[in-house]
């Protein structure tokens, strides 16, 4: 499994969330891919989507305030989770995994994922000093750096376009006079 973290939460944490919801709901998640970010426009709530069919591709939203709500973080990966499996949310009408059903039946939704508080999820320290600052010299030198790699991509791609034209051209240039010869044969003017 992989996690593409682009939150202040700490991945290995993350991480051992997901294994943990997914082993309660006996899924394998071999292969699979689930990307943390931060919820655009100040949204609040947690919010997912996934792709129908294993592996799993799972995105999860989280607000920028995130306040560590577990129990509400274990349901959407669950629910994403099912429509992992290939579950539409007409197929979730009678499951655990749709809030609504829940509410409708008297089931509580947070009761069955209540589990999930007891585990870890904090967010990851970071301390910046002003010896981790970068000088102007290295800053200047990264960029540099980065532009000589670009340039170097576009050689590359420079050099494989006039190779394909001469190529091409070659090719053009060996019709052309096939045509002469054919139109030159007196074999043609019978």
């Amino acid at each position: 499994m992989k996690i593409v973290n682009k939150t202040k939460l700490q991945t290995d944490q993350l991480k051992c969330f997901i294994r943990e919801v997914a082993k309660k709901e006996l899924i394998d998640l071999k292969d699979s891919v689930f990307a943390v970010v931060y919820r655009r426009g100040g949204r609040n709530g947690i919010a997912g989507y996934a792709y129908y069919g294993m592996p799993a591709r799972v995105t999860l939203k989280i607000p920028r305030d995130f306040q560590t709500d577990k129990v509400e973080l274990a349901y959407v990966v669950a629910h994403e989770l099912a429509h992992s499996q290939g579950l539409r949310h007409k197929q979730m009408k009678n499951q655990i995994y749709s809030r609504k059903f829940a509410n409708r039946h008297g089931l509580d939704w947070r009761q069955h994922y209540l589990w999930a508080d007891g585990l870890p999820l904090e967010t990851a320290t970071v301390i910046v000093s002003a010896l981790d600052k970068p000088s102007k010299e290295q800053v200047i030198r990264q960029k540099r750096d980065k532009c000589q790699a670009a340039m170097g991509k576009w050689e590359s791609r420079v050099k494989r376009s006039q190779n394909r034209y001469l190529k091409w051209r070659r090719k053009f240039l060996y019709y052309e006079s096939q045509l002469e010869k054919a139109a030159s044969s007196p074999a043609d003017l019978a």
